[in-house]
């Protein structure tokens, strides 16, 4: 295997775990302050996925669902992580293609939490757009620190972003 195909196997492996990670503390922390299981939301979307919940009502918490969901989500996770760190690296090798794939970035995160939001509004109800929007963001952000962290060519890049300063050997537009 190629040293640099390692290298984005290895920081999406990582990007994965650790957007997980901040997701399912999130989700965990939430649950407990709305005075719930920690386990609620991974075992209500985990019985609606694999067990046909129909009903959030009926819910019972049991490991079964919560491992389900679980799996399900570190392995979207690990996904994701891998095409982050791809395009991260990407963007070192292709400076001028940065602004794309920060759009590209974006874009898939706003997908994701639109598909989160049409799958968990029926079962969370009008506090559904918060808790998800919480926990997608505190991943975007944990995912990206690590990411950044991670790149310190791209790290020095963005630094050095002229953010519409015209360089000094360039004569300003009349």
């Amino acid at each position: 295997m190629r040293n640099q195909t390692r290298l984005v196997l290895t920081g999406g492996l990582v990007a994965g775990l650790v957007g997980y990670g901040t997701v399912v503390l999130v989700m965990a922390i939430m649950n407990v302050v709305l005075d719930r299981s920690p386990f609620y939301t991974a075992a209500l979307f985990g019985s609606v996925l694999f067990y046909d919940l129909r009903d959030p009502a009926a819910l019972v918490i049991t490991a079964g669902p919560v491992l389900a969901y679980n799996m399900v989500h570190l392995v979207a996770f690990l996904g994701l992580g891998t095409i982050a760190s791809w395009l991260v690296t990407l963007s070192e090798r292709y400076p001028s293609a940065q602004y794309f794939i920060l759009v590209v970035l974006v874009f898939i995160a706003f997908h994701v939490y639109g598909a989160m939001m049409l799958f968990a509004q029926p079962l969370l109800g009008g506090s559904a757009w918060w808790e998800i929007g919480l926990g997608t963001a505190a991943a975007a952000v944990t995912m990206a620190a690590y990411l950044v962290l991670g790149h310190p060519f791209l790290r020095r890049e963005l630094r050095e972003i002229p953010m519409g300063d015209v360089p000094p050997e360039m004569p300003e537009p009349p």
